[in-house]
């Protein structure tokens, strides 16, 4: 067996195990539903956008799929002991925020040229109030750039489980909608974050009848 597939076959055991573990505590605090979730083969050199409402939201939107997904995480992040160790074994690359790092892009184009699918939050930070902030716009930018397909992602009552002025988060039922993949070749990155946005939009109206907002 080649190391690639030694590391492959790797990634995937660890990602498993963490999936079902944090899926099982995750699982308990929000009895979380997913909607709509894209296919492995879907997946394939995707980007995909979410809200960002809690720390939860990248497992809320991991645990469902069908292959480990990459995902950009403050520098700071990687600078706790252990911790930075941690996510990076789990998909999370660093980038520099508040200011273009041409590395954090040169990583996002080395992935997408494998078909790795990679989660993005538009937002750029956790929501203050449950509701949708500004999205900024490099995640169409490298879209476009690139000419990958985006997928919108809803993730919707995580807030209430664990709002960013709570230390430890707490019980509150939450969904998780995929939506329909975008081609960024049809659009300019400023028509295709507008998309983006409204599609998450849509999705939220329709997760906040589901779980009772």
């Amino acid at each position: 067996m080649g190391s690639n597939k030694i590391k492959e076959v790797w990634q995937w055991g660890w990602f498993s195990f963490c999936r079902i573990l944090s899926g099982y505590a995750v699982t308990t605090l929000t009895s979380v539903r997913h909607i709509n979730v894209p296919s492995k083969e879907q997946l394939e050199g995707c980007m995909l956008a979410g809200n960002h409402q809690s720390y939860l939201d990248p497992v809320l939107i991991g645990m469902a799929l069908d292959r480990p997904i990459n995902y950009l995480a403050r520098s700071q992040l990687f600078k706790a002991p252990g911790f930075g160790r941690l996510i990076r074994s789990l998909g999370a690359h660093p980038v520099r925020q508040g200011e273009a790092d041409r590395g954090a892009l040169r990583t996002v184009m080395r992935l997408l040229r494998q078909n790795e699918p990679i989660l993005f939050f538009p937002e750029g930070t956790r929501t203050f109030d449950g509701e949708l902030g500004v999205f900024q716009p490099g995640v169409a930018s490298l879209a476009v750039r690139c000419k990958a397909k985006v997928i919108p992602v809803c993730v919707e009552g995580a807030f209430n489980c664990w709002p960013r002025n709570q230390i430890f988060p707490g019980m509150a039922r939450a969904a998780v909608m995929y939506g329909e993949p975008v081609s960024a070749d049809n659009y300019d990155k400023k028509e295709l974050i507008e998309i983006i946005k409204g599609d998450i939009l849509k999705m939220q109206k329709y997760l906040r009848c589901i779980i009772g907002r």
